[in-house]
Order: C-alpha cells, then structure tokens, then sequence
C-alpha cells in the first residue's frame, strides 16, 4: 500500500508518520517516502512506481492536498495524473482510499470523483478510524454478507424482481460482467457488421444491465421504449419511428430496431443507430456520432456530455415504465470508438474551449453502477464518472463540476446545449 499526502507542515507530516506506523504493525505493508525516499532518488519515479506497483492508494485530502491536485502543482499534481492514468483504465476501481483530514468541507480532488471516503477529521475518533481502515484494507469487514436463503415463493413465477448471481458491482460469481454476457456480444456483432457498410467509424456504444430481471413482452417492451424517449436532441436514445424499414421488430429474447441512413439531408453524410431491448430488461444501444455530421475529426465535448446525460434519463424513464424497483442496481457502460486523430472542441461558439491535440487512443469504455430510483438526483456525478475518460485522453482534458452541471441541468431541463 502506498500513501499520497502533500507535506502541509511538521505536525501534518508526523500524523501521516504515525498513520503509517500503525498500519504496518497491524499487517498492511505501507510504503511512505519519509522511510523510502533517500537523498537524490528521483522522486517522480518514485511516486510512480508506488502508486502502479501498489494493491491500494491512500490518498490524504487535506484542503492543501486537494488545492494542489486541482491545480496540478508539485508532487501531488504529478500523482494525480499517474492516478488519473489508472482511473481512465478502470473508473470503478475501488485501488484509491482517500481519508478526510484538516479538510472543513470534506471536498475531494476532482479527479477522483464522488469516491467513498474515510473521515480522520475528528482525533478522537482516530481508533475506530484506523480500524475502519485496516477491516478494508485486510479484507475482514464488520458486517458479513448473509447467505443467500431460498425463495420462499419457489413454487410462483413472478414477473419481476428475479434475484440473478451477481453481486453489487454486476459481477457474476463466475467472474464474468453482466455487460459481457453473449446478449451483448451477439448484438454488438450485428451491428459492427452493419455500420461498417457504411464506412462509419465515429461511434457510441451503451448498454444497460439490471442486476436484477424481469420478464416482460414484446410489446410491453415497445411501449416502455416509446414513453421513455427524450426528444431534445436529434434523434432520441431508443428511437422509436413508425417508417417501415426503420420500426422495431419483434424477436423471441425481446425487440431490435435499425435505422441506416446512407445520406442524411442536412449533410449528405451517412448515419447509424441500433438498438435492442431484451425480455430481462438487457439495452444495448450503437449509434454514429452526432459530430460526424457536423465536422470532420471532431469530438464535442458538451455534446458527449449531453449524449450520457439523455442516456441515463433514458434508462431512468424505462425502468421507471417497467415497473422495475427503484432499489435495483444498474450497470452501465458506455463506449466511444473511433477517436484517433480527432480533436475535441465544442458544439457552439457560447462554450469555447482551448484546443488540444488529436488523441492517439482509438476508444474507451466506462462502467459505473447505479441505483435505478436514484439516478434523477445523482446524474451529474454519473455523467461526470461516464464521460471523463474520454475527455481525459485529450492532454489530460478536465472541466469543472460547475460546467458538468450547468450542461446536465439545462439539458434535462429542455435544452439541448
């Protein structure tokens, strides 16, 4: 385990000391540069290779900490992006522990997101904190999960709430995703096949996954797609178009639709959405980018924002329609393919951004998961955890909470930027 801490002052540094101490004598083998950094090692390639050779980061948020992370300054700026490099890989990676500390407002650094936290504000609580700490840390919680009892109604066949084997994060006692079942893989096939016809790389991948299933018709699955769509934006998430060629169709495992555009009438450019909704609730969703139809090697950033931001609306209108639960849990992932030598600007002249290079990166993925009742009220930190990869591979591209919210806000409220 490696500790991140910036060296605010003596006593500041001597708590960090005993934090460390106490870990190490009770099993966590802590690495700490007041005993490992010597004089004249290079201190970045010490950073680095303690935070990437480590099984977990603390990360102690002091108001100094967080100001020089967001600032990007000195060693704590450079941890940053070596952290921001792991996250990109795996934004849902519970590596990262940051610990509250001389922080009055208990912000975090931005990079990290809305991560859970352990608070040592308060010396008193220091014991119950450091046990808090090391039950994490050494795999050894307070509260054990029960054992799963049997279903007391195993002789009904409800429609919906049916417990599948997956665990909070969708991840199968097998090991495998809920997102990387061969649902998924089967329509990402048809419609990798079928956008290629039309010499579309620029795309958007989603998809949804209950971690709970229901069991609903075809048409109970039409009109929960028709009443969930958000039409601010072009073409909604899950359209649903009544042109012949275009309209869902039916399948046994739920309902599919296509629309392939070889000349779109604004730009004589081709365009692409498919989507598909299964019986258990399943979406998956690949469409071309917005921006292809107005630039060339272009990324917007406010469009991508809103993009997530109507797919998440989406999703809560349609579970909300299917009578899920408001409990249930929710996988997300969200894909951007086609990024190589783009650049990323903005949609309109009202939000102006500085130009970066062109990323090298050819795509990137996001998987969070969220609470199907709750998604209305956290949207804004979700479309912020779903979207900075992305923006991340453009020089280490960051915007402010502020802009991510006042994007969301407008948006949900009608607008489309």
């Amino acid at each position: 385990m490696f500790i991140s801490y910036s060296h605010d002052s003596e006593p500041h540094k001597g708590w960090v000391l005993k934090l460390a101490t106490d870990l190490r004598e009770n099993g966590v083998d802590a690495t700490l540069d007041q005993w490992e950094l010597a004089l004249g090692q290079d201190v970045s390639a010490f950073m680095q290779r303690g935070i990437r050779e480590s099984d977990r980061v603390i990360l102690v948020c002091t108001e100094k900490y967080v100001q020089k992370a967001d600032g990007g300054s000195g060693g704590v700026g450079y941890e940053r992006l070596v952290v921001t490099g792991e996250l990109v890989q795996n934004i849902d990676t519970k590596k990262f522990i940051p610990i509250i500390r001389e922080n009055v407002h208990r912000k975090l650094p931005a990079f990290l997101g809305p991560r859970r936290y352990v608070d040592f504000s308060d010396d008193t609580q220091y014991s119950a904190k450091l046990e808090e700490l090391l039950r994490d840390l050494l795999d050894a919680p307070s509260a054990v999960k029960p054992v799963l009892g049997a279903n007391p109604f195993s002789g009904s066949a409800p429609s919906i709430g049916t417990a599948r084997t997956a665990g909070p994060t969708g991840v199968t006692p097998s090991g495998q995703q809920l997102l990387d079942d061969q649902w998924f893989a089967d329509q990402a096939a048809v419609a990798a096949e079928d956008i290629a016809k039309v010499s579309l790389s620029g795309q958007m991948e989603l998809r949804f996954s209950l971690h709970s299933e229901i069991n609903k018709s075809q048409l109970e699955l039409l009109n929960a797609a028709k009443a969930s769509q958000i039409p601010t934006f072009g073409w909604p998430i899950g359209v649903v178009m009544n042109k012949e060629e275009y309209r869902p169709r039916p399948y046994p495992d739920g309902i599919r639709a296509e629309i392939s555009v070889t000349r779109s009438l604004l730009s004589g450019r081709p365009s692409y959405d498919y989507w598909a909704l299964r019986s258990n609730g399943d979406f998956y969703l690949l469409q071309s980018l917005f921006e292809d139809d107005r630039a060339e090697n272009k990324i917007f950033f406010n469009t991508r924002i809103v993009r997530v931001t109507e797919s998440l609306m989406f999703a809560s209108n349609l579970y909300k329609t299917l009578g899920v639960p408001p409990e249930t849990r929710l996988s997300v992932r969200v894909t951007h393919r086609g990024l190589r030598g783009r650049e990323l600007t903005s949609a309109g002249m009202n939000r102006l951004i500085w130009p970066s290079p062109p990323t090298q990166a050819e795509e990137v993925k996001a998987d969070i998961v969220v609470v199907v009742g709750s998604i209305p009220e956290t949207i804004v930190d979700e479309v912020r955890r779903l979207t900075a990869p992305l923006f991340m591979l453009f020089d280490f591209k960051e915007f402010a909470e502020a802009i991510y919210r006042d994007i969301v806000t407008r948006f949900v409220g009608g607008e489309s930027t």
